[in-house]
């Protein structure tokens, strides 16, 4: 039987093992791609195991097969990016500066990067990072990523959505970088020294900056950076890619701040666990000590003496 089959009316039908012919070394290319991309941290791993903890490898099967889901996960993640989301953020930002005014323009930027921050997968983390934290030792911490942890990921979100914003308004106005990235470093070195200083805030300095890499995820990065490239088509003559990269580097500070802010908030609200306006109060529980009775004795028992005393 023949692979290729003329229907009659001008389209060609083909079979399933044809159709895999044309289709394999597109997909075997792809396939190699993302194996080139992860060979080399899963071959440390084992050898870290394997040599330095010397440890066996267990579950090796469950192991290869789960790496080989990440390889295939990751196929099409790169796939639906390359064709798909940087596409679009690209031709949204050359059509929008023509057919929008730059209130609209702005608008649509903020909430472009409200709803990628939204949608990484990262941001789920931040939820469940929070049952690992001990409330009497990092209360502030604790409540931020149980209690508040709806707005903690919500003033991520706006962080990235105002640096989008910012970013936008410097690719109209042709502002240089270096008029954000200065006075941000500047305010967030000096919040990180004062929260070093506070019992309270310390443990949250680095939830904050952490929340910076959360941010720059596979999701967020190429929809604002397709989007700079795009506007920058439109309304800068200079290099859209170096100006695109600056949104990225905007959408890494903003939300550090955020975070910060958020968390100054509640320590001056005293609403955080244990303290006096929360909902949580942390009791504290007078041990009286037990005195021994006199007529108490103590000592070894048989196994017979036991036995006889279960059977009373």
């Amino acid at each position: 039987m023949s692979q290729i089959q003329n229907t009659g009316d001008g389209k060609i039908k083909l079979t399933f093992l044809k159709k895999m012919s044309i289709l394999w070394p597109y997909i075997s290319h792809r396939f190699k791609d993302q194996l080139n991309s992860v060979w080399i941290i899963i071959a440390y791993l084992l050898l870290f195991q394997i040599v330095i903890l010397d440890l066996p490898i267990v579950f090796s099967l469950m192991i290869a097969f789960g790496v080989f889901i990440v390889i295939i996960g990751l196929m099409f993640f790169m796939e639906g990016l390359v064709l798909g989301l940087m596409p679009l953020g690209e031709i949204i930002g050359v059509k929008l500066p023509m057919k929008s005014t730059l209130t609209k323009i702005l608008l649509f930027s903020f909430l472009l990067g409200v709803v990628a921050t939204f949608a990484e997968p990262a941001i789920a983390v931040l939820k469940l990072a929070g049952e690992n934290v001990k409330p009497f030792s990092s209360p502030l911490l604790y409540s931020l990523l149980n209690e508040f942890s709806g707005q903690l990921v919500f003033t991520v979100a706006i962080g990235v959505g105002i640096a989008v914003m910012l970013g936008i308004l410097r690719f109209m106005y042709g502002w240089s970088l270096k008029y954000f990235i200065v006075p941000l470093i500047i305010m967030l070195t000096a919040l990180t020294v004062y929260a070093h200083f506070s019992e309270i805030l310390n443990p949250i300095i680095g939830l904050a900056w952490d929340c910076g890499a959360v941010t720059t995820g596979p999701v967020t990065v190429p929809l604002i950076l397709a989007l700079g490239i795009g506007v920058c088509r439109v309304v800068n003559s200079g290099d859209s890619g170096i100006a695109g990269f600056g949104v990225v580097t905007l959408a890494s500070l903003l939300p550090v701040l955020a975070v910060f802010l958020l968390g100054l908030y509640h320590y001056n609200a005293e609403d955080y666990y244990g303290s006096k306006n929360s909902q949580f109060k942390i009791v504290e529980e007078n041990v009286i000590p037990v005195q021994k009775n006199k007529n108490q004795t103590t000592g070894e028992f048989s196994v017979k003496e036991v036995e006889e005393f279960k059977t009373t």
